[in-house]
């Protein structure tokens, strides 16, 4: 197979792995932060209206955009980390699936809006939104690629600026009583800013020997991985919903605030250590030595999250929500001890993707999935209360989490020298 230089080597995975996890997380939390500015603006002066629309489209949206995402990004990006393509020559092999996928997502969009969506969606909205999933969605591949050639910093830097411009352009159109369209043109402005930075900072360059086929052989294993997962966290609202009242879906909401907060958090650091140990692979010794020290980070962190939640679950839940909320300290409780889990899993995910091993990736997360469910429907059939399938997904990710620890067992073993003795 040809291949492109690329700006990373393996001796700067270390590093790599360092300043992509800081940047990934100071950004996304930043980035969060300031959307928050908007939404309390959006609540407070918007519309019923305009928060139901713009709040479902763009949630059913990105939401979608996961669920039909074939991987190819995260696959390009480690290759580029790895050093065996070039930034351009992944951007041309992803660029087909990548639209393939993009225009399924718009297509599910769409269907979904106009068959479970609130009454009265604009069809220009409507028609925004599918421009915002197809320009989205390339930005994402762009952002994975940067990434993957050691621009860290920089892809941080452009998603805050991005942010700041979404929030300022925002709260305009709210100040000035417009609704879900016109705040929905903001999204789109800097979704198509983005893209023309990606555009900039990365050209599609074709290579013989380098195709889609590269980077699709194992991103579709990672692609339903991912949906397993998603299937895993999501699958609570389901269960209680199907089986709970009116006030037990509402408790689960509550609780599933922190679910959401959690899961975020734990998939950024995974996505932001990835292209580091993808850069480290091809150094066995260095793999290994960051492996460890990142799984066991990603434990003492859980494990510092379990007893701080486990503790202040009922302030967790009444400063924020309010005093009505009691059931849901229980659940709260419940999330905050399958932190380690969480974070662990994520964690083995970048490890096991960077190492190849993307079968296994499938594998555990549907195995974790399976249980999750199923423990979910076994303890909602006893207690129909927003606790059972919050402990089903604790279950569900501790399975995940066990499946990939075993998937790097050889990491972690101790290292036999050769006198016998172990390190």
């Amino acid at each position: 197979m040809a291949v492109e230089p690329t700006t990373v080597h393996p001796r700067d995975g270390r590093r790599l792995a360092r300043i992509g996890l800081a940047a990934a997380l100071v950004s996304r939390v930043f980035s969060r932060l300031v959307g928050v500015v908007l939404v309390v603006v959006l609540a407070r002066q918007g519309d019923p209206v305009t928060v139901a629309v713009y709040g479902y489209l763009l949630g059913t949206s990105s939401l979608v955009i996961g669920l039909t995402s074939v991987g190819v990004a995260g696959i390009g990006s480690r290759e580029v980390a790895a050093g065996r393509m070039g930034p351009g020559a992944a951007l041309h092999a992803a660029l087909v699936p990548q639209a393939a996928s993009l225009g399924v997502a718009a297509v599910l969009t769409v269907a979904l809006t106009l068959t479970y969506g609130p009454a009265g969606v604009p069809t220009v909205a409507l028609t925004l939104t599918v421009a915002c999933v197809l320009v989205g969605g390339f930005n994402g591949l762009f952002a994975e690629l940067l990434r993957g050639g050691g621009r860290v910093v920089l892809e941080a830097a452009l998603q805050m600026a991005a942010s700041v411009g979404l929030v300022i352009g925002g709260v305009a159109v709210v100040h000035r009583g417009g609704d879900a369209t016109g705040l929905l043109v903001v999204v789109l402005v800097k979704e198509f800013a983005l893209l023309a930075a990606g555009v900039a900072l990365i050209r599609p360059r074709r290579l013989p020997g380098v195709g889609a086929r590269d980077l699709l052989r194992q991103s579709i294993w990672v692609a339903l991985a991912g949906t397993a997962l998603i299937c895993l966290w999501r699958h609570g609202m389901v269960v209680v919903g199907a089986t709970g009242g009116t006030a037990a879906v509402a408790t689960y909401v509550v609780a599933s605030r922190y679910l959401d907060a959690g899961v975020t958090l734990a998939s950024t650091a995974g996505f932001g250590l990835r292209p580091g140990l993808s850069a480290l692979v091809t150094d066995p010794v260095a793999f290994r030595r960051a492996v460890r020290r990142y799984l066991g980070l990603a434990a003492s962190v859980g494990a510092l999250v379990a007893v701080v939640g486990a503790l202040a679950a009922g302030p967790l839940v009444t400063v924020p929500f309010g005093p009505r909320w009691p059931d849901a300290v229980g659940p709260v409780r419940g999330l905050a001890l399958a932190a380690p889990a969480v974070l662990v899993t994520f964690v083995g995910l970048a490890a096991l993707v960077a190492r190849a091993r993307t079968r296994w990736v499938l594998f555990g997360a549907v195995a974790g999935t399976g249980t999750g469910a199923g423990v979910s429907v076994l303890l909602v059939g006893g207690d129909p209360t927003a606790l059972s399938p919050v402990l089903g997904t604790g279950a569900g990710a501790s399975v995940v989490a066990l499946m990939y620890l075993i998937g790097l067992r050889d990491l972690l073993a101790p290292v036999r020298e050769s006198g016998g003795r172990s390190s």
